[in-house]
Protein backbone atom coordinates (compact mmCIF):
# COMPACT_ATOMS: atom_id res chain seq x y z
CA UNK A 1 0.00 0.00 0.00
CA UNK A 2 3.10 2.17 0.60
CA UNK A 3 3.76 1.91 -2.88
CA UNK A 4 0.70 3.51 -3.93
CA UNK A 5 0.81 6.16 -1.53
CA UNK A 6 2.42 9.08 -3.98
CA UNK A 7 0.26 7.71 -6.42
CA UNK A 8 -3.07 7.69 -4.68
CA UNK A 9 -2.06 11.21 -3.31
CA UNK A 10 -1.63 12.16 -7.12
CA UNK A 11 -4.97 11.65 -8.27
CA UNK A 12 -6.67 13.46 -5.85
CA UNK A 13 -7.13 17.34 -4.76
CA UNK A 14 -6.84 18.36 -8.14
CA UNK A 15 -8.53 21.64 -8.59
CA UNK A 16 -10.51 23.23 -11.05
CA UNK A 17 -7.94 25.24 -12.68
CA UNK A 18 -5.51 22.41 -12.86
CA UNK A 19 -8.26 20.34 -14.37
CA UNK A 20 -8.54 22.89 -16.85
CA UNK A 21 -5.50 23.88 -17.83
CA UNK A 22 -4.19 20.03 -18.00
CA UNK A 23 -7.63 19.57 -20.23
CA UNK A 24 -6.45 22.46 -22.22
CA UNK A 25 -2.52 20.87 -22.85
CA UNK A 26 -4.31 17.61 -23.78
CA UNK A 27 -6.70 19.05 -26.69
CA UNK A 28 -4.12 21.28 -28.20
CA UNK A 29 -1.75 18.07 -28.15
CA UNK A 30 -4.32 15.88 -29.68
CA UNK A 31 -4.93 18.42 -32.31
CA UNK A 32 -1.44 18.51 -33.32
CA UNK A 33 -1.66 14.61 -33.45
CA UNK A 34 -4.57 15.24 -36.06
CA UNK A 35 -2.88 17.38 -38.06
CA UNK A 36 0.15 15.71 -38.39
CA UNK A 37 -1.94 12.48 -39.63
CA UNK A 38 -2.78 14.79 -42.67
CA UNK A 39 0.61 16.33 -43.65
CA UNK A 40 1.55 14.29 -46.52
CA UNK A 41 5.06 14.42 -47.43
CA UNK A 42 5.60 12.82 -50.57
CA UNK A 43 8.43 14.92 -52.27
CA UNK A 44 11.74 16.20 -50.75
CA UNK A 45 11.13 18.68 -48.29
CA UNK A 46 13.44 21.55 -49.79
CA UNK A 47 11.74 22.18 -52.95
CA UNK A 48 8.82 19.36 -52.74
CA UNK A 49 5.92 21.22 -55.01
CA UNK A 50 2.26 21.20 -53.72
CA UNK A 51 1.75 18.14 -56.07
CA UNK A 52 4.22 16.37 -53.52
CA UNK A 53 3.51 17.93 -50.10
CA UNK A 54 0.03 18.35 -49.01
CA UNK A 55 -2.55 18.59 -46.43
CA UNK A 56 -4.76 15.11 -46.49
CA UNK A 57 -8.63 15.63 -46.53
CA UNK A 58 -9.84 15.84 -43.01
CA UNK A 59 -13.11 13.16 -42.42
CA UNK A 60 -15.43 12.38 -39.86
CA UNK A 61 -12.97 9.81 -38.50
CA UNK A 62 -10.94 12.31 -37.05
CA UNK A 63 -13.52 13.68 -34.68
CA UNK A 64 -13.55 9.76 -33.09
CA UNK A 65 -9.84 10.40 -33.15
CA UNK A 66 -9.36 13.67 -31.93
CA UNK A 67 -11.90 12.07 -28.90
CA UNK A 68 -9.80 9.04 -27.98
CA UNK A 69 -6.74 11.13 -27.93
CA UNK A 70 -8.43 14.24 -25.85
CA UNK A 71 -9.19 11.26 -23.20
CA UNK A 72 -6.12 9.15 -23.02
CA UNK A 73 -3.59 12.60 -23.27
CA UNK A 74 -6.00 14.30 -20.47
CA UNK A 75 -5.40 11.14 -17.71
CA UNK A 76 -1.34 10.62 -18.56
CA UNK A 77 -1.26 14.60 -18.53
CA UNK A 78 -3.19 14.35 -15.10
CA UNK A 79 -1.30 11.85 -13.96
CA UNK A 80 2.33 13.16 -14.89
CA UNK A 81 1.52 16.69 -13.39
CA UNK A 82 0.34 14.86 -10.11
CA UNK A 83 3.51 13.02 -9.84
CA UNK A 84 5.21 16.51 -10.73
CA UNK A 85 3.18 18.21 -7.89
CA UNK A 86 4.01 15.68 -5.43
CA UNK A 87 7.65 16.19 -6.33
CA UNK A 88 8.07 19.48 -6.20
CA UNK A 89 5.83 19.51 -2.71
CA UNK A 90 7.65 16.98 -0.89
CA UNK A 91 9.90 17.98 1.61
CA UNK A 92 13.82 17.01 0.89
CA UNK A 93 15.30 14.92 3.23
CA UNK A 94 18.38 17.65 3.03
CA UNK A 95 18.26 21.12 1.68
CA UNK A 96 20.97 22.17 -0.45
CA UNK A 97 22.33 25.91 -1.16
CA UNK A 98 23.48 26.50 -4.01
CA UNK A 99 27.77 26.71 -4.51
CA UNK A 100 29.63 27.77 -7.73
CA UNK A 101 30.39 25.24 -10.01
CA UNK A 102 33.72 23.57 -9.24
CA UNK A 103 36.11 24.23 -11.91
CA UNK A 104 38.16 21.03 -12.40
CA UNK A 105 35.28 19.17 -12.92
CA UNK A 106 34.36 20.89 -15.77
CA UNK A 107 37.81 21.23 -17.08
CA UNK A 108 38.17 17.30 -17.02
CA UNK A 109 35.14 16.70 -18.32
CA UNK A 110 35.57 19.17 -21.30
CA UNK A 111 38.96 17.25 -21.93
CA UNK A 112 37.18 14.11 -22.34
CA UNK A 113 34.23 14.94 -24.59
CA UNK A 114 36.88 17.13 -27.04
CA UNK A 115 38.79 13.47 -26.97
CA UNK A 116 35.78 11.38 -27.61
CA UNK A 117 34.67 13.94 -30.44
CA UNK A 118 38.42 13.87 -32.19
CA UNK A 119 37.82 10.72 -34.18
CA UNK A 120 34.94 12.50 -35.99
CA UNK A 121 37.10 15.43 -36.77
CA UNK A 122 39.67 13.47 -38.06
CA UNK A 123 37.52 11.19 -39.85
CA UNK A 124 35.70 14.52 -41.60
CA UNK A 125 39.12 16.64 -41.59
CA UNK A 126 38.86 19.39 -41.66
CA UNK A 127 35.06 19.32 -40.48
CA UNK A 128 31.44 19.61 -41.85
CA UNK A 129 32.37 22.14 -44.35
CA UNK A 130 28.77 23.77 -46.12
CA UNK A 131 27.21 25.97 -48.53
CA UNK A 132 27.20 28.65 -45.47
CA UNK A 133 30.32 28.07 -44.50
CA UNK A 134 31.48 28.13 -47.83
CA UNK A 135 30.20 31.95 -48.07
CA UNK A 136 31.82 32.89 -44.83
CA UNK A 137 35.31 31.48 -45.45
CA UNK A 138 35.09 33.36 -49.15
CA UNK A 139 34.71 36.60 -47.10
CA UNK A 140 37.60 35.49 -44.56
CA UNK A 141 39.42 35.02 -47.55
CA UNK A 142 38.90 38.12 -48.79
CA UNK A 143 37.36 36.90 -52.15
CA UNK A 144 34.13 38.83 -51.42
CA UNK A 145 32.77 41.91 -49.15
CA UNK A 146 31.72 41.35 -45.64
CA UNK A 147 28.10 40.28 -45.33
CA UNK A 148 25.56 39.82 -42.17
CA UNK A 149 23.96 37.14 -44.14
CA UNK A 150 25.79 34.76 -42.38
CA UNK A 151 26.36 36.73 -38.81
CA UNK A 152 29.97 38.86 -39.23
CA UNK A 153 30.76 37.98 -35.52
CA UNK A 154 30.69 34.27 -36.69
CA UNK A 155 32.96 35.14 -39.98
CA UNK A 156 35.79 36.84 -37.98
CA UNK A 157 36.04 33.66 -36.09
CA UNK A 158 36.55 31.83 -38.82
CA UNK A 159 39.08 34.26 -40.15
CA UNK A 160 40.96 34.38 -36.79
CA UNK A 161 41.69 30.64 -37.20
CA UNK A 162 41.95 30.99 -40.93
CA UNK A 163 44.66 33.72 -40.40
CA UNK A 164 46.08 31.82 -37.82
CA UNK A 165 47.32 29.04 -39.91
CA UNK A 166 48.28 30.92 -42.49
CA UNK A 167 50.99 32.99 -40.11
CA UNK A 168 51.95 29.76 -38.92
CA UNK A 169 52.63 28.49 -42.50
CA UNK A 170 49.75 26.35 -42.45
CA UNK A 171 46.95 25.74 -44.91
CA UNK A 172 43.38 26.95 -45.36
CA UNK A 173 42.74 23.54 -44.67
CA UNK A 174 44.33 23.75 -41.24
CA UNK A 175 42.15 27.34 -40.84
CA UNK A 176 38.82 24.94 -40.86
CA UNK A 177 40.33 22.12 -38.96
CA UNK A 178 41.47 24.90 -35.89
CA UNK A 179 38.34 26.40 -36.22
CA UNK A 180 36.80 23.01 -35.58
CA UNK A 181 38.52 21.97 -32.58
CA UNK A 182 37.75 25.32 -31.61
CA UNK A 183 34.19 25.14 -31.72
CA UNK A 184 34.46 21.03 -30.31
CA UNK A 185 36.64 22.53 -27.40
CA UNK A 186 33.76 24.95 -26.61
CA UNK A 187 30.63 22.73 -26.96
CA UNK A 188 32.24 20.04 -24.73
CA UNK A 189 33.13 23.35 -22.09
CA UNK A 190 29.19 23.77 -22.41
CA UNK A 191 28.26 20.24 -22.22
CA UNK A 192 30.42 20.09 -19.34
CA UNK A 193 29.21 22.76 -17.52
CA UNK A 194 25.34 21.08 -18.12
CA UNK A 195 26.78 18.01 -16.49
CA UNK A 196 28.99 19.79 -13.05
CA UNK A 197 25.07 21.63 -12.83
CA UNK A 198 23.53 18.41 -12.63
CA UNK A 199 26.10 16.15 -10.36
CA UNK A 200 26.31 18.98 -7.87
CA UNK A 201 23.43 20.22 -7.96
CA UNK A 202 21.89 16.82 -6.75
CA UNK A 203 24.58 15.63 -4.84
CA UNK A 204 25.13 13.01 -7.10
CA UNK A 205 27.71 10.26 -7.25
CA UNK A 206 30.42 10.53 -9.63
CA UNK A 207 29.00 7.53 -12.02
CA UNK A 208 26.29 10.18 -13.37
CA UNK A 209 29.11 12.23 -14.77
CA UNK A 210 30.64 9.24 -16.03
CA UNK A 211 27.34 8.80 -17.90
CA UNK A 212 26.78 12.03 -18.86
CA UNK A 213 30.01 12.64 -20.21
CA UNK A 214 29.32 9.47 -22.54
CA UNK A 215 26.28 10.37 -23.78
CA UNK A 216 27.98 13.72 -24.56
CA UNK A 217 30.93 12.36 -25.58
CA UNK A 218 29.75 9.18 -28.11
CA UNK A 219 26.54 10.12 -29.29
CA UNK A 220 26.92 10.08 -33.35
CA UNK A 221 24.90 13.11 -33.78
CA UNK A 222 26.61 15.26 -30.67
CA UNK A 223 29.93 14.52 -31.88
CA UNK A 224 29.09 15.53 -35.50
CA UNK A 225 26.89 18.64 -34.54
CA UNK A 226 30.14 19.75 -32.85
CA UNK A 227 32.13 19.70 -36.05
CA UNK A 228 29.59 21.39 -37.89
CA UNK A 229 30.88 24.72 -39.75
CA UNK A 230 27.55 26.64 -38.48
CA UNK A 231 26.78 29.30 -36.18
CA UNK A 232 24.43 27.33 -35.10
CA UNK A 233 26.01 25.43 -32.64
CA UNK A 234 27.96 28.18 -31.06
CA UNK A 235 24.53 29.87 -30.31
CA UNK A 236 23.33 25.94 -28.78
CA UNK A 237 26.12 26.43 -26.61
CA UNK A 238 25.40 29.58 -25.17
CA UNK A 239 21.33 28.83 -24.79
CA UNK A 240 23.04 25.78 -22.91
CA UNK A 241 25.26 27.71 -20.36
CA UNK A 242 22.68 30.73 -20.15
CA UNK A 243 19.60 27.95 -19.06
CA UNK A 244 22.27 27.05 -16.36
CA UNK A 245 23.31 30.19 -15.25
CA UNK A 246 19.38 31.31 -14.58
CA UNK A 247 18.29 28.42 -12.43
CA UNK A 248 21.10 29.45 -10.20
CA UNK A 249 19.93 32.84 -10.20
CA UNK A 250 16.16 32.08 -9.30
CA UNK A 251 17.69 29.40 -6.50
CA UNK A 252 19.89 31.89 -4.84
CA UNK A 253 17.32 35.05 -5.40
CA UNK A 254 19.97 37.15 -7.56
CA UNK A 255 22.93 36.40 -4.59
CA UNK A 256 24.64 34.48 -7.22
CA UNK A 257 25.19 37.60 -9.11
CA UNK A 258 27.19 39.00 -6.46
CA UNK A 259 28.70 35.54 -4.42
CA UNK A 260 30.62 34.14 -8.18
CA UNK A 261 32.92 36.54 -9.63
CA UNK A 262 32.45 34.35 -13.03
CA UNK A 263 28.37 34.42 -13.21
CA UNK A 264 27.67 38.30 -14.20
CA UNK A 265 30.57 38.05 -16.80
CA UNK A 266 29.65 34.55 -18.43
CA UNK A 267 25.86 35.98 -18.17
CA UNK A 268 26.71 38.90 -20.16
CA UNK A 269 29.25 36.75 -22.69
CA UNK A 270 26.44 34.11 -23.21
CA UNK A 271 23.80 37.07 -23.84
CA UNK A 272 26.26 38.64 -26.52
CA UNK A 273 26.39 35.71 -28.49
CA UNK A 274 22.85 34.67 -28.28
CA UNK A 275 22.43 38.18 -29.58
CA UNK A 276 25.08 38.31 -32.15
CA UNK A 277 24.85 34.59 -33.81
CA UNK A 278 21.47 34.14 -34.77
CA UNK A 279 19.04 36.46 -36.69
CA UNK A 280 16.12 34.97 -33.48
CA UNK A 281 19.01 36.07 -30.92
CA UNK A 282 17.49 39.26 -30.28
CA UNK A 283 14.24 38.21 -30.30
CA UNK A 284 15.27 35.42 -26.97
CA UNK A 285 16.99 38.63 -25.34
CA UNK A 286 13.85 40.48 -25.41
CA UNK A 287 11.85 37.64 -24.01
CA UNK A 288 14.66 36.83 -21.64
CA UNK A 289 15.05 40.60 -20.43
CA UNK A 290 10.85 40.71 -19.66
CA UNK A 291 11.32 37.68 -17.79
CA UNK A 292 13.81 39.41 -16.13
CA UNK A 293 12.13 42.15 -15.15
CA UNK A 294 8.63 40.41 -14.15
CA UNK A 295 10.71 38.43 -11.91
CA UNK A 296 12.56 41.36 -10.06
CA UNK A 297 9.38 43.18 -9.81
CA UNK A 298 6.76 39.89 -8.62
CA UNK A 299 9.96 38.51 -6.26
CA UNK A 300 11.30 41.75 -5.03
CA UNK A 301 10.38 41.28 -1.35
CA UNK A 302 12.03 38.13 -1.16
CA UNK A 303 15.13 38.88 -3.46
CA UNK A 304 18.29 41.03 -4.31
CA UNK A 305 15.97 43.41 -6.47
CA UNK A 306 19.18 45.63 -7.13
CA UNK A 307 21.33 42.62 -8.46
CA UNK A 308 18.38 41.68 -10.34
CA UNK A 309 18.11 44.96 -11.90
CA UNK A 310 21.42 45.12 -12.90
CA UNK A 311 21.04 41.65 -14.45
CA UNK A 312 17.99 42.39 -16.52
CA UNK A 313 20.33 45.10 -18.05
CA UNK A 314 22.49 42.97 -19.36
CA UNK A 315 20.05 41.28 -22.56
CA UNK A 316 18.93 44.96 -22.84
CA UNK A 317 22.79 45.95 -23.46
CA UNK A 318 23.08 42.69 -25.48
CA UNK A 319 19.81 43.86 -27.94
CA UNK A 320 21.28 47.74 -28.26
CA UNK A 321 24.94 46.50 -29.11
CA UNK A 322 23.43 44.12 -31.71
CA UNK A 323 21.22 46.69 -33.09
CA UNK A 324 23.69 49.78 -33.46
CA UNK A 325 26.44 47.27 -34.39
CA UNK A 326 24.57 45.40 -36.81
CA UNK A 327 22.67 48.55 -38.30
CA UNK A 328 24.30 51.81 -38.27
CA UNK A 329 28.18 50.53 -37.72
CA UNK A 330 27.68 48.08 -40.49
CA UNK A 331 26.23 50.71 -43.08
CA UNK A 332 29.06 52.97 -41.73
CA UNK A 333 31.61 49.99 -42.80
CA UNK A 334 29.72 49.34 -45.75
CA UNK A 335 29.13 45.76 -44.61
CA UNK A 336 26.31 44.32 -46.24
CA UNK A 337 22.81 43.99 -44.27
CA UNK A 338 20.98 40.96 -43.64
CA UNK A 339 18.18 40.38 -46.07
CA UNK A 340 15.05 41.78 -45.31
CA UNK A 341 13.49 38.36 -46.91
CA UNK A 342 15.41 36.40 -43.97
CA UNK A 343 13.08 37.03 -41.40
CA UNK A 344 9.37 36.78 -43.51
CA UNK A 345 9.94 33.03 -43.98
CA UNK A 346 6.84 31.63 -42.70
CA UNK A 347 4.31 35.14 -43.59
CA UNK A 348 5.73 34.92 -47.08
CA UNK A 349 5.12 31.50 -47.60
CA UNK A 350 2.01 32.18 -46.44
CA UNK A 351 0.86 34.72 -48.84
CA UNK A 352 2.61 32.62 -51.60
CA UNK A 353 0.20 29.76 -50.66
CA UNK A 354 -2.91 32.00 -51.56
CA UNK A 355 -1.87 32.71 -54.61
CA UNK A 356 -0.80 29.09 -55.98
CA UNK A 357 -4.26 28.03 -54.40
CA UNK A 358 -5.63 31.26 -55.99
CA UNK A 359 -7.01 32.47 -52.66
CA UNK A 360 -9.78 35.34 -52.38
CA UNK A 361 -7.49 38.34 -53.10
CA UNK A 362 -7.87 42.11 -53.70
CA UNK A 363 -6.15 43.90 -56.72
CA UNK A 364 -4.32 45.51 -54.55
CA UNK A 365 -3.11 42.72 -53.13
CA UNK A 366 -2.21 40.57 -56.83
CA UNK A 367 -0.27 43.96 -57.38
CA UNK A 368 2.07 43.30 -55.07
CA UNK A 369 2.36 39.68 -55.10
CA UNK A 370 3.11 40.13 -58.88
CA UNK A 371 5.70 42.70 -58.18
CA UNK A 372 7.50 40.50 -55.78
CA UNK A 373 7.29 37.21 -58.83
CA UNK A 374 5.12 36.86 -62.05
CA UNK A 375 1.55 35.49 -60.85
CA UNK A 376 2.28 32.51 -63.05
CA UNK A 377 5.39 31.61 -61.36
CA UNK A 378 3.98 30.74 -58.24
CA UNK A 379 2.27 27.37 -58.65
CA UNK A 380 5.52 25.80 -59.85
CA UNK A 381 7.80 28.00 -57.33
CA UNK A 382 5.60 27.48 -53.84
CA UNK A 383 7.30 24.80 -51.57
CA UNK A 384 4.93 24.26 -48.86
CA UNK A 385 8.14 23.23 -46.14
CA UNK A 386 10.37 25.66 -47.57
CA UNK A 387 10.90 28.85 -48.27
CA UNK A 388 14.38 29.12 -50.03
CA UNK A 389 13.10 27.94 -53.64
CA UNK A 390 10.97 31.52 -53.80
CA UNK A 391 13.09 33.85 -52.09
CA UNK A 392 16.37 32.55 -54.09
CA UNK A 393 14.12 32.33 -57.39
CA UNK A 394 15.92 33.71 -60.18
CA UNK A 395 12.93 36.25 -60.97
CA UNK A 396 11.86 37.24 -57.13
CA UNK A 397 11.96 40.48 -56.53
CA UNK A 398 12.96 41.40 -52.74
CA UNK A 399 12.83 45.13 -53.14
CA UNK A 400 8.78 45.45 -52.84
CA UNK A 401 9.48 43.57 -49.22
CA UNK A 402 10.42 47.02 -48.02
CA UNK A 403 7.40 48.81 -48.73
CA UNK A 404 3.94 47.59 -47.57
CA UNK A 405 4.34 44.50 -46.81
CA UNK A 406 2.31 43.64 -43.68
CA UNK A 407 -0.97 45.76 -44.88
CA UNK A 408 -1.18 43.31 -47.22
CA UNK A 409 -0.12 40.68 -45.12
CA UNK A 410 -2.86 41.37 -43.20
CA UNK A 411 -5.05 42.05 -46.17
CA UNK A 412 -5.11 38.28 -47.20
CA UNK A 413 -4.67 36.95 -43.58
CA UNK A 414 -8.57 38.45 -43.38
CA UNK A 415 -9.40 36.94 -46.28
CA UNK A 416 -7.76 33.72 -46.08
CA UNK A 417 -7.02 32.25 -42.57
CA UNK A 418 -7.84 28.55 -43.11
CA UNK A 419 -5.00 29.09 -46.05
CA UNK A 420 -2.56 31.04 -43.67
CA UNK A 421 -2.88 27.87 -41.06
CA UNK A 422 -2.34 25.29 -43.61
CA UNK A 423 1.08 27.46 -44.81
CA UNK A 424 2.21 27.71 -41.00
CA UNK A 425 1.49 24.05 -40.38
CA UNK A 426 3.14 23.06 -43.76
CA UNK A 427 6.37 25.12 -42.75
CA UNK A 428 6.44 24.24 -38.98
CA UNK A 429 5.09 21.47 -38.05
CA UNK A 430 8.75 19.90 -37.40
CA UNK A 431 8.74 21.56 -34.36
CA UNK A 432 5.27 20.58 -33.48
CA UNK A 433 4.58 16.87 -34.13
CA UNK A 434 5.22 14.00 -32.31
CA UNK A 435 3.86 11.20 -34.66
CA UNK A 436 5.03 12.57 -37.98
CA UNK A 437 7.47 9.67 -39.42
CA UNK A 438 9.59 12.23 -41.20
CA UNK A 439 10.47 14.19 -37.91
CA UNK A 440 10.46 10.88 -35.64
CA UNK A 441 13.10 8.98 -37.81
CA UNK A 442 14.85 12.27 -38.91
CA UNK A 443 18.62 11.94 -39.76
CA UNK A 444 19.41 14.07 -41.68
CA UNK A 445 21.43 17.01 -39.41
CA UNK A 446 24.20 17.21 -41.37
CA UNK A 447 23.53 15.64 -45.07
CA UNK A 448 20.68 18.57 -44.96
CA UNK A 449 23.57 20.77 -45.44
CA UNK A 450 24.88 18.91 -48.11
CA UNK A 451 28.39 18.48 -46.24
CA UNK A 452 31.79 18.99 -48.45
CA UNK A 453 33.37 15.78 -47.85
CA UNK A 454 36.54 13.92 -49.41
CA UNK A 455 34.18 12.28 -51.58
CA UNK A 456 32.14 15.05 -52.96
CA UNK A 457 34.08 18.07 -52.14
CA UNK A 458 32.37 20.36 -54.62
CA UNK A 459 33.83 24.10 -54.53
CA UNK A 460 36.07 23.05 -51.49
CA UNK A 461 39.47 22.45 -53.33
CA UNK A 462 38.97 26.19 -55.16
CA UNK A 463 39.33 27.84 -51.44
CA UNK A 464 41.85 25.45 -50.86
CA UNK A 465 40.31 23.12 -48.61
CA UNK A 466 41.25 19.67 -49.12
CA UNK A 467 38.32 17.47 -47.20
CA UNK A 468 39.78 13.82 -46.04
CA UNK A 469 39.61 11.10 -44.54
CA UNK A 470 42.61 11.15 -42.40
CA UNK A 471 42.15 7.38 -41.04
CA UNK A 472 42.48 6.20 -44.79
CA UNK A 473 39.94 3.61 -44.55
CA UNK A 474 36.16 4.16 -45.98
CA UNK A 475 35.13 1.17 -43.20
CA UNK A 476 35.76 4.45 -40.64
CA UNK A 477 32.45 5.87 -41.98
CA UNK A 478 30.34 2.85 -40.51
CA UNK A 479 31.53 3.07 -37.65
CA UNK A 480 31.47 6.98 -37.21
CA UNK A 481 28.40 8.16 -39.47
CA UNK A 482 27.42 11.19 -39.89
CA UNK A 483 23.61 10.90 -40.50
CA UNK A 484 22.18 9.81 -36.83
CA UNK A 485 19.27 9.51 -34.65
CA UNK A 486 17.94 12.33 -32.65
CA UNK A 487 15.26 13.10 -30.11
CA UNK A 488 12.88 14.70 -32.21
CA UNK A 489 12.47 18.43 -30.80
CA UNK A 490 8.60 18.54 -31.25
CA UNK A 491 8.72 15.88 -28.37
CA UNK A 492 10.89 18.82 -26.38
CA UNK A 493 8.32 21.26 -27.03
CA UNK A 494 5.36 19.98 -25.65
CA UNK A 495 7.72 18.72 -22.38
CA UNK A 496 8.51 22.32 -22.20
CA UNK A 497 5.08 23.33 -22.27
CA UNK A 498 3.85 20.52 -19.92
CA UNK A 499 6.73 21.70 -17.21
CA UNK A 500 6.28 25.63 -17.76
CA UNK A 501 2.50 24.93 -17.18
CA UNK A 502 2.83 22.59 -14.32
CA UNK A 503 5.40 25.21 -12.86
CA UNK A 504 2.51 27.57 -13.00
CA UNK A 505 -0.16 25.53 -11.56
CA UNK A 506 1.82 24.52 -8.19
CA UNK A 507 2.85 28.45 -7.86
CA UNK A 508 6.65 27.87 -8.43
CA UNK A 509 6.23 30.67 -11.41
CA UNK A 510 9.51 32.03 -10.94
CA UNK A 511 10.96 28.62 -12.00
CA UNK A 512 9.77 28.92 -15.60
CA UNK A 513 12.53 31.90 -15.73
CA UNK A 514 15.23 28.96 -16.76
CA UNK A 515 13.06 28.07 -19.26
CA UNK A 516 12.86 31.32 -20.91
CA UNK A 517 15.59 30.48 -23.26
CA UNK A 518 14.23 27.30 -24.92
CA UNK A 519 10.52 28.46 -24.64
CA UNK A 520 11.98 31.78 -26.50
CA UNK A 521 13.97 29.31 -28.89
CA UNK A 522 10.91 27.54 -29.84
CA UNK A 523 8.50 30.32 -30.53
CA UNK A 524 11.17 31.95 -32.90
CA UNK A 525 10.55 29.01 -34.89
CA UNK A 526 7.26 28.45 -34.62
CA UNK A 527 6.59 32.48 -35.95
CA UNK A 528 9.71 32.45 -38.65
CA UNK A 529 11.62 28.74 -39.52
CA UNK A 530 12.60 29.21 -43.04
CA UNK A 531 12.16 25.46 -43.61
CA UNK A 532 9.64 23.38 -42.03
CA UNK A 533 12.32 21.06 -39.67
CA UNK A 534 15.84 21.13 -38.74
CA UNK A 535 17.60 19.82 -35.65
CA UNK A 536 20.29 22.15 -35.84
CA UNK A 537 18.42 25.38 -34.96
CA UNK A 538 16.58 23.99 -31.98
CA UNK A 539 19.48 21.60 -30.72
CA UNK A 540 20.15 23.44 -27.44
CA UNK A 541 16.74 21.81 -26.28
CA UNK A 542 18.25 17.98 -27.31
CA UNK A 543 20.95 18.99 -24.98
CA UNK A 544 19.18 20.29 -22.13
CA UNK A 545 16.91 17.37 -21.42
CA UNK A 546 18.87 16.17 -18.97
CA UNK A 547 18.38 19.76 -17.21
CA UNK A 548 14.64 19.70 -17.89
CA UNK A 549 14.48 16.47 -15.79
CA UNK A 550 17.02 17.23 -13.01
CA UNK A 551 15.25 20.45 -12.15
CA UNK A 552 12.29 18.94 -10.71
CA UNK A 553 14.85 17.45 -8.26
CA UNK A 554 16.86 20.00 -7.40
CA UNK A 555 13.88 22.21 -6.74
CA UNK A 556 12.96 20.76 -3.31
CA UNK A 557 16.55 20.32 -2.40
CA UNK A 558 16.74 24.18 -2.32
CA UNK A 559 15.41 26.43 0.89
CA UNK A 560 16.35 29.38 -1.23
CA UNK A 561 18.89 31.32 1.57
CA UNK A 562 21.41 33.12 -0.12
CA UNK A 563 23.00 32.84 2.95
CA UNK A 564 24.37 28.88 1.85
CA UNK A 565 25.53 30.47 -1.28
CA UNK A 566 29.05 30.23 -1.16
CA UNK A 567 31.46 33.11 -1.19
CA UNK A 568 34.39 33.30 -3.53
Amino acid sequence: MKRRAPFRRAAQHFSFTEFAFMFLLSVLFSISVVLSNHICITGGTYAGTIKENYIAPYSVADFGTFAVLVVVSFIIAMLAYGLCRHQLSRPAKEQAGIHPLMTKPILLYTGCIALLHIPYLLAYWPGFIFGDSISSINQALGNTGYSNHHPVAYTLLIQGCISLAHSLGLSTTSGCALYSLFQTVIMALSYSILIQWIVQRLGARKVWAVALIALFGITPYIATYSIAMWKDPLFSAAIVVITVLLFDLVATKGAIATTSKAWIPLFAFESIVIAFLRSNGIAIEALLLVGLLAYAILDRKRSDSRMLAVVSAIPAIAIAASLLITGPIYNSLGISPNEKVEGLGVPLNQMARVVTYDGDTTESDKEYMSSLLPLEQYQEVYAPTCTDPLKWNTQFNPEPLTDDFWPHWLSMLVKNPLVYFEAWEMQTFGYWTVNHPSVVFHQGNISGGVPRTAEDPREAPSLGIQPKNLFGNDLVYSILPYNNYSIPIGWLTWLLLFISMAFALVKKTKWILPLIPSLALILSLLIASPIWYWERYAAALQFLLPFYITMLFVIPKINGSTEQTAQK
